[in-house]
């Protein structure tokens, strides 16, 4: 089964990245998504992305942490010249919805340049010391100004907005460019929960959302996260076009033609 893994982030931890490799391998994953953001989360800063696409070239997608509220649009290009298909958002100094960014977003939509943006709460991370952070800023209908204004950017929204999953929901339903994993949330909830969220608006509606649900890891690991889709997807009834959408045709879908093998 081919997996395409959109969304990982790369630590501090010795030996993180080859670890991480081998359980992919295991998993199936043909390409990964990574991001680092910095020493806030025990992780890398960009230059640790690009050395681990030299090292796995046709592997490794390069997500460059974008710093919200104190990065200017020309960050977007410097990141883009560096060969960064795609932009990481989180911990922004203003709500995603501020008009200030709208520039940071037009930027991105032009040059083709796709976003993860975290949305949910988080909890307390590595080192906060000088860092204004607040959740209330990334909740998902702040993504709204965004997705408004630039229907060609294409925006991954991770962790199915937690706690805020109904309006997630109806953000993705509303939006054709807003993807969506469950990272984080599918560790927690239990598959009821999914069951009960996916058919809450009816079948049509999961019918056009789920084509953009797209398999993630985050932090956990592959193998477990591949086998606790496959647990919901049984739960859900779901055939093998929806799986093989899942596992790697939504991510094929929101990387066009930025990168795909």
């Amino acid at each position: 089964m081919k997996v395409i893994d959109i969304h990982r982030h790369y630590h501090r931890n010795e030996g993180d990245l080859d670890a991480y490799i081998e359980r992919a391998d295991e998993a199936g994953v043909t390409q990964v998504g990574l991001s680092t953001c910095g020493p806030l989360f025990n992780q890398f800063d960009n230059e640790g992305v690009l050395r681990a696409k030299e090292m796995y070239p046709e592997r490794i997608i390069g997500f460059g942490y974008f710093k919200l509220g104190i990065d200017g649009p020309e960050k977007v290009d410097h990141l883009d010249t560096l060969g960064f298909e795609a932009l990481k958002m989180i911990v922004p100094k203003v709500r995603y919805d501020d008009r200030s960014l709208l520039s940071i977003y037009r930027r991105a939509e032009a040059l083709g340049m796709l976003c993860n943006i975290h949305c949910g709460i988080l909890g307390r991370l590595h080192n906060e010391a000088g860092h204004d952070i607040n959740s209330a800023r990334m909740r998902p209908v702040y993504l709204d100004m965004a997705l408004r204004s630039c229907p060609d950017l294409k925006i991954l929204m991770p962790h199915l907005g937690q706690p805020w999953y109904d309006e997630a929901w109806m953000m993705i339903a509303t939006y054709e460019n807003l993807y969506w994993d469950i990272s984080s949330v599918s560790n927690r909830r239990p598959t009821d929960f999914f069951v009960e969220l996916f058919r809450s608006w009816g079948d049509e509606v999961f019918e056009r959302v789920s084509r953009r649900w797209c398999f993630c890891s985050d932090t956990s690991d592959p193998v477990e996260m591949v086998a606790r889709h496959e647990e919901i997807l049984d739960a859900i009834g779901a055939d093998e076009e929806l799986r093989a959408s899942v596992f790697h045709g939504a991510a094929e879908r929101f990387m066009g033609k930025k990168r795909q093998t």
